[in-house]
């Protein structure tokens, strides 16, 4: 009897499970890596109404995270500041005087560069008007996300683990993915980022960057800190989801 199909159409159903394997795990791979925030969020940096520089602010001049974001070791959220918070340094006596000593052009005759900035223009409008800046957030959890700021700072997580060396930014973008198994992989080994809060300010991005990265830090100091906590993070969904 004549064959209907050729002998080589005995391997169809091989080629088929082995096409279907290799596009499953191909699937199954990008959809690990690019449908996460990883790949969608880490990086984000929205375009903000004022450009706000923390590494001016934070590195060069030394201004304490605290004093922006303050009662971040009371409050479960980190605020974001007032206008009359950022003219507590920026108020402007008249054209020639005022904050930081910088307002005048170097022959002291003008205003200088500093006092025409666009950007503080814009500040000195909404302080004038009693209007926030609206500005754009960058760090968001779902609402269906508890995360109180109090809690990990108070037992010595601090800023850098969360939001990366954000004293080094010009502007603010999103240094760490800021998803459930992220925050989980803390939870599971908390040493590798509690620093002892009576020696080292948990605001000090680079001095806690420094302990953090010391070989036997986490083994030695982070496991004291997580033993005086008496227990551990909870891994238990209700810690985070109500």
């Amino acid at each position: 009897m004549q064959q209907i199909f050729p002998r080589w159409t005995n391997s169809l159903p091989t080629a088929l499970l082995l096409g279907l394997i290799v596009s499953v795990t191909l699937v199954t791979g990008g959809v690990t890596y690019y449908f996460t925030p990883k790949f969608w969020e880490v990086g984000y940096m929205p375009e903000q109404p004022i450009h706000y520089s923390h590494q001016l602010h934070a590195q060069q001049l030394g201004i304490d995270c605290r004093y922006c974001h303050s009662h971040i070791e009371e409050s479960r959220v980190a605020n974001i500041p007032s206008p009359s918070v950022c003219m507590n340094c920026h108020t402007v006596v008249d054209e020639k005087s005022g904050y930081l000593q910088k307002a005048t052009s170097p022959d002291g005759q003008k205003p200088s560069l500093h006092w025409n900035s666009p950007d503080l223009k814009v500040l000195r409008a909404a302080y004038t008007a009693g209007a926030p800046v609206k500005w754009r957030r960058v760090h968001k959890l779902p609402d269906y996300v508890e995360f109180n700021h109090a809690i990990h700072v108070n037992a010595g997580v601090s800023c850098y683990s969360c939001h990366g060396r954000i004293d080094q930014m010009p502007t603010v973008h999103q240094a760490k993915p800021l998803s459930m198994s992220w925050c989980l992989s803390c939870h599971r080994a908390p040493e590798n980022n509690l620093v002892d809060t009576s020696q080292l300010q948990v605001t000090k991005l680079w001095d806690v960057q420094k302990k953090l990265a010391e070989p036997d830090y986490a083994a030695t100091v982070g496991k004291r800190l997580r033993e005086q906590l008496w227990n551990d993070p909870s891994q238990s969904c209700s810690a985070c989801h109500y």
